[in-house]
């Protein structure tokens, strides 16, 4: 039987039994093993990363580039939404979102109430806050890199200072609410000091100074109160968006597992 003398031992036989000498070293692959991972029986890299969308840089010979074939319009269809996004996970990502946006939603309703009656309980009170004044601040709530935080202050007698929660000041004369405590607390002690003559006595200014304070403290509470409040919801808007993200992330793996078995059962594994 006729052989080409082969230093490299890179030779191949052909039908006849003939042994030639393969100068290029390449060896031949078998069709039908094309593409599968050598004596795993699994779907290749190319495999999986064209089943979750994925691209993969065009395999080289010694020869050259090998062009791929150009995509179908059903291939780059597909590749553009991602093949792993079937119905089942788009109906789990449209639950997710409907029932982060109905909490959302519930939460900027409690935020409104709560201002309404913070609102109110500054009239009540008798404490006029400066123009624009918003007890909770929704947007600064729903903005994740900062949560509104009302911090608690310290009041001098009847305005409080610039920059520090919330600005205004005590209307102890009853311009706008005549029934307010602060209105109703200065009007009773004036009277009480003026029939015993001693309205401009050290012990009017004394006791009216306690009086003013104890208003202090009052607004103090309410500030104390509504500085939990807003730090709270924002907490809860926060965990509750880090949680539906959590939940579409386990969808997008849960996806994309269906669509590798899917690959594999496609390729005959």
């Amino acid at each position: 039987m006729p052989t080409t003398y082969n230093p490299r031992r890179n030779s191949v036989k052909d039908t006849s039994g003939t042994t030639t000498y393969n100068p290029g070293g390449t060896t031949k692959q078998n069709p039908a093993t094309a593409g599968r991972s050598v004596g795993t029986g699994l779907p290749s890299t190319e495999q999986r990363n064209a089943a979750l969308g994925r691209t993969t840089p065009t395999p080289k010979s010694n020869t050259g580039n090998i062009q791929a074939p150009a995509p179908t319009t059903q291939t780059q269809q597909r590749a553009a939404v991602g093949p792993w996004q079937d119905a089942a996970y788009n109906a789990q990502i449209a639950s997710i979102e409907r029932a982060l946006q109905d909490y959302e939603t519930g939460a900027t309703t409690r935020g409104e109430r709560y201002g309404i009656d913070y609102g109110t309980g500054l009239q009540k009170l008798g404490y006029r806050p400066q123009e624009g004044f918003n007890a909770i601040d929704i947007q600064s709530i729903f903005e994740p890199a900062a949560a509104a935080k009302a911090a608690p202050m310290a009041l001098s007698s009847g305005e409080a200072p610039a920059g520090v929660g919330i600005r205004g000041q005590f209307d102890i004369e009853g311009q706008y609410d005549p029934y307010s405590a602060a209105a109703q607390g200065t009007r009773s002690r004036r009277d009480d000091f003026a029939a015993r003559g001693t309205l401009r006595s050290s012990d009017f200014a004394k006791n009216f100074a306690e009086f003013q304070q104890r208003l202090n403290e009052q607004l103090q509470a309410m500030e104390t109160g509504r500085g939990r409040f807003a730090e709270d919801l924002a907490t809860d808007v926060a965990q509750q968006r880090a949680s539906a993200n959590e939940r579409r992330q386990s969808a997008q793996r849960d996806a994309q597992n269906r669509a590798i078995m899917r690959a594999i059962q496609e390729s005959g594994f």
